[in-house]
């Protein structure tokens, strides 16, 4: 992080992390300096210290580990990888995004929630929370389906939906259903619950 940093924006991967910073970026007079992908909860900690804006995405947890998962098979297929479950497995997600969000949630008046379902239909109004909680002066992106196509186009074939990322999400639902996943992801569940309540404070 830069000390001029105007603006961080972090959330585990998946969670429109790089929609959120194309989108951002694109409405600006002149490029932000933006803080992001680092997807460490370290930088967030970091930016409360310093006072700086800060924009926290969160996305429903089953959602975000199945979501990256199946990013792997895509690339895998993209690319003409050979795929031996590189990536970590579900658990170790789960854990990790478990662990992320336990990480900031006591840090919750330092920064603005952007839920995953809003980002992607409303970033225009998290822009606007953005500006009253920090005094800022962003300009909003205006969530039109035009402008939204042209964000995904500029970011690249990982963002946004897509028909073969769906797909492959299928193979892993049963997965993340299995009894040994349970007890995590019903504390994944409560954690998400408590950031949605922070969200509409």
């Amino acid at each position: 992080m830069q000390e001029n940093t105007q603006l961080v924006i972090e959330g585990f991967p998946r969670s429109a992390n790089s929609f959120s910073v194309a989108a951002i970026q694109s409405v600006q007079p002149k490029p932000l300096i933006i803080a992001s992908h680092l997807h460490a909860a370290a930088q967030i900690i970091r930016a409360a210290n310093l006072s700086i804006p800060t924009l926290v995405l969160i996305r429903e947890p089953a959602e975000a580990i199945i979501s990256l998962k199946s990013l792997e098979l895509e690339i895998s297929y993209r690319f003409n990888m050979e795929y031996y479950g590189w990536g970590a497995c579900l658990k170790s997600y789960l854990k990790a995004w478990i662990k992320f969000y336990l990480q900031v949630l006591p840090y919750s008046e330092n920064y603005v929630i952007g839920l995953f379902d809003e980002v992607t239909n409303d970033f225009g109004a998290i822009i606007e929370r953005l500006n009253q909680r920090f005094k800022t002066n962003f300009a909003t992106f205006k969530h039109t389906e035009t402008n939204v196509k042209r964000i995904h186009k500029m970011v690249g074939f990982h963002s946004g939906p897509s028909e073969k990322r769906e797909y492959l999400k299928s193979l892993f639902i049963k997965e993340i259903e299995e009894d040994n996943l349970i007890p995590l992801l019903l504390k994944a569940e409560y954690i998400y619950r408590e950031f949605k309540i922070l969200a509409k404070k």
